[in-house]
């Protein structure tokens, strides 16, 4: 077998891996990366983010147009082209995909499975490579609850809905989180009769209960049929369709559908990595155990980045933590993850979700105390004049002003969230934001006008 040294080894090419790799080769070390079988690029550009968005994108103008005759705009019936959807996906995915191969391609680059042998050596199929130290950031993969009988029914899960050329009659979606939620709305759109079944009390469950609610009820305006807490007691092929019987508080119920989409959890990709000999702390319910800057609690030659880490599944923490994880492995002042910065989120449903910092809920855990105020966006003049009045706008602020989070639910709030990221990293208080110039009529007002209410 040949043996081969590096002084960092990338196991993973995806976001979180390829900024580990970029930050340790910007500082002159010598970077060999490891990456699966499958095609590159990182499920982001591939399967995630991207092709998501382009997905949506179509299906939330539609809904634009749809409202066009509120405006004092006639339309044409509009028609929804599924397989023009697609094609332009694919051509988009292309794209981005093409850039990063070619950086990607740059590096010393091994193929195949990586497996510890050693704490400081992998196998990977003919090839020993040690390593002075390790970035792990394999990902994860999507896990199918477990349901009796869902293995005999028909069922996609978000990369496949992406390359559905025609729509389902019928669909049920198990798990209402950010997927669940925003795939809900897309089918709804094209006249697919949805199910959207959450096992909790509201959707968005790991967001504030305001929150959850107000997409709900977005998305019944779209004809959705939410059932929370429901609890799924098993399934059943019935013809081609499939039939789940599902438990509530208010009694049991039947629920028949063409296809099931499995919008549930992922789970850290660590079952191939042989953790064990490795010496590294971690499973495939925890990801790679590691302390705040990073490392590995049990193999301080390990760090770990991204998804892996059983975190939020963010683009922009990914690549943040990989290129922390990069630089903390070489450095002799190592610098701690900043999530409450960096797990600022979205949501691409109408109206929108951003939530920015801490919410409620955190607050409440950790024992911060805070000051809470709530706008509706009807309350400034661009959300009427536009017809933009769903959702609302909340701050948090501790007793003495600082602004520590920000929720909202708009049609604008991905955009309206940069301004509130910059808030809260220059450690903004709410009489600071009330007194700030916002030009009118902007939904960016209502920043301001929340704040007021703060002060």
């Amino acid at each position: 077998m040949v043996e081969e040294r590096h002084e960092l080894c990338v196991i993973g090419a995806g976001t979180a891996g390829f900024a580990a790799a970029e930050t340790a080769r910007a500082a002159g070390r010598d970077v060999l990366l490891i990456t699966g079988d499958d095609e590159l690029g990182g499920t982001c550009i591939l399967r995630g983010c991207m092709p998501a968005k382009a997905v949506l994108a179509a299906t939330q103008i539609e809904g634009e147009v749809e409202k066009a005759h509120d405006l004092g705009v006639e339309t044409t019936p509009v028609h929804v082209d599924l397989p023009a959807i697609v094609r332009r996906k694919r051509a988009l995915v292309d794209y981005f995909a093409e850039d990063r191969v070619h950086d990607l391609e740059s590096y010393p680059l091994v193929r195949g499975d990586a497996r510890f042998v050693a704490p400081d050596a992998i196998v990977v199929r003919e090839r020993r490579i040690v390593a002075e130290r390790f970035v792990i950031a394999t990902g994860a993969s999507t896990v199918a609850p477990s349901i009796a009988g869902l293995d005999a029914v028909p069922s996609i899960t978000s990369a496949d809905v992406m390359e559905m050329t025609h729509a389902p009659h019928s669909v049920a979606i198990v798990g209402g989180g950010p997927i669940g939620c925003a795939f809900s709305q897309f089918f709804a759109r094209l006249g697919t009769a949805v199910t959207l079944l959450q096992d909790a009390p509201e959707l968005l469950r790991n967001d504030d209960s305001d929150v959850g609610r107000a997409v709900r009820e977005a998305l019944e305006r779209d004809g959705v049929v939410v059932v929370l807490d429901a609890d799924i007691c098993k399934a059943k092929r019935n013809g081609d369709a499939a039939a789940f019987t599902v438990r509530t508080p208010h009694g049991t119920r039947s629920v028949r559908c063409d296809v099931v989409l499995l919008a549930t959890n992922r789970r850290p990709r660590v079952d191939s990595l042989d953790l064990r000999a490795g010496g590294i702390d971690g499973d495939a319910q925890r990801g790679i155990v590691v302390d705040a800057t990073l490392r590995s609690v049990s193999n301080p030659r390990v760090y770990a980045a991204g998804d892996v880490l059983g975190r939020r599944a963010l683009v922009h923490s990914a690549a943040y933590a990989g290129r922390l994880a990069a630089t903390n492995a070489f450095t002799g002042e190592p610098r701690d993850a900043q999530w409450d910065r960096w797990e600022s989120h979205a949501l691409f449903t109408q109206p929108q979700v951003a939530v920015v910092g801490l919410t409620e809920g955190q607050c409440r855990e950790r024992g911060i105390a805070v000051h809470v105020a709530t706008l509706p966006a009807g309350e400034v003049g661009k959300a009427l004049v536009s017809d933009q009045t769903d959702g609302f706008v909340k701050m948090l602020a501790r007793p003495d002003g600082r602004v520590v989070g920000i929720a909202m639910v708009l049609d604008d709030a991905i955009d309206l969230a940069g301004e509130a990221i910059a808030l809260l990293d220059r450690g903004a208080t709410a009489r600071e934001i009330a007194e700030m110039p916002h030009l009118h009529p902007t939904m960016s007002e209502l920043i301001a006008r929340v704040a007021e209410r703060l002060v």
